[in-house]
């Protein structure tokens, strides 16, 4: 049961909201939502969902918002750091500053998943397993890989991803996590440890290759006279070559990895059979699609990059979205329907003399025609022309 004030889970014979104290009441007559809104989330608009609405369907707009709050405060704290790298040229707090931006985003999001309670157990020691695991293990596979095999980039979407949701699957193996919400919630872990593993690997080498290509400038120059000069010139050129990239990939990389393994997780445990992992057709073809997505992004450059970037976003949020309230629907032994977002209904009229209906007639008001028996008619009709026509 979820509240309808904050939009928090509640036991089903709760009687008050386990998060707002609200007044629960199964009986009470559910209040008509407005037209496009989404029962699992009536307090959004279903075209138009955030990231943290994407993953959180469920979350009361407080904790949205704490989420925003926490992101703001990250990109500030980020920002003051770069400033003070900067400013002291010191390597010491440009790693720490490194480090900070690789792991930031990816905890967050993990920490926000395990305490809002998507699953009736957080499994938070799980997660941080299964995000530690990915981390380490899947980025080092991975590289292994994408360095031993003869693809290039366009290797790099179908090894990784593979990769991933394989960590998945071999880490939870032998405990009984069956839901969709499972599949999903352990997929975006897994994909964020990976992206923050893969972040801070390069962070740190492009960071070194354009100190070193400095340093070996300023030494043929023969601009370096010091030990300091040496670590400003280095400190100071890897900082200017890597900050057009770090703040988009410390914020946006976590997403798209995540993202990326969460829907392919949750594809295979809304498709396993008996919580074993079935490959089938819808499997495999989410898979692709994924993988094709990250080809392409890694492939991308220049103008074409940033319209691939909005277009795989679009993608991601809808599909993930729709999993994740597929997940809801589980949860609550509903149909697909349950979901579908309320839209008001066009006008009826009637097939024989045109007049306009109410959508609970069931005859016209106008020339007073059945309208079940007209419409049972029609078949009947049909029917009955086509046994008269030539064979």
């Amino acid at each position: 049961m979820y509240c309808p004030s904050c939009g928090a889970a509640n036991a089903g014979d709760a009687v008050h909201c386990v998060r707002c104290g609200a007044v629960l009441s199964a009986s009470a007559p559910a209040a008509e939502l407005p037209s496009g809104r989404l029962p699992t989330a009536p307090n959004q608009h279903w075209a138009i969902p955030d990231l943290v609405s994407t993953m959180l369907p469920h979350a009361a707009p407080q904790r949205r918002r704490a989420f925003w709050i926490a992101m703001l405060v990250g990109l500030l704290v980020m920002g003051a750091w770069g400033a003070l790298a900067f400013w002291l040229d010191d390597p010491g707090v440009t790693i720490r500053l490194l480090v900070f931006g690789s792991f930031f985003v990816p905890v967050l999001f993990v920490y926000f998943m395990a305490s809002e309670g998507l699953t009736e157990e957080p499994p938070v020691i799980v997660l941080v397993e299964v995000f530690l695991g990915v981390a380490v293990v899947g980025n080092l596979l991975a590289f292994l890989l994408n360095s031993f095999l003869p693809f290039g980039l366009w290797g790099a979407g179908p090894v990784e991803e593979t990769v991933k949701f394989l960590g998945v699957v071999w880490l939870l193996r032998r405990r009984k996590y069956v839901s969709i919400m499972d599949g999903i919630l352990f997929g975006a872990a897994a994909g964020m440890g990976f992206a923050a593993s893969e972040n801070l690997s390069y962070f740190f080498s492009t960071f070194s290759a354009y100190g070193i290509v400095a340093v070996a400038n300023g030494v043929q120059a023969g601009a370096l006279h010091s030990f300091a000069a040496l670590q400003y010139y280095f400190n100071h050129a890897g900082l200017t070559g890597l900050f057009n990239v770090f703040l988009l990939r410390s914020f946006l990389g976590p997403w798209m990895h995540g993202s990326w393994t969460a829907i392919i997780a949750g594809v295979a445990w809304r498709e396993a059979s008996g919580g074993r992992i079935r490959v089938d057709l819808r499997l495999i073809g989410t898979a692709l699609l994924v993988m094709a997505m990250h080809s392409l992004w890694d492939l991308s450059t220049g103008t074409l990059s940033d319209l691939l970037f909005v277009v795989i976003v679009v993608v991601d949020v809808y599909l993930l979205r729709g999993l994740i309230l597929a997940a809801h629907r589980q949860e609550r032994g509903e149909s697909e329907a349950a979901d579908r977002p309320r839209r008001r209904r066009g006008p009826r009229y009637c097939r024989h003399c045109g007049g306009r209906l109410s959508h609970d007639a069931q005859f016209c008001g106008r020339c007073g025609t059945s309208l079940v028996e007209s419409v049972a008619a029609a078949p009947a009709q049909t029917t009955a022309e086509a046994a008269m026509g030539p064979s």
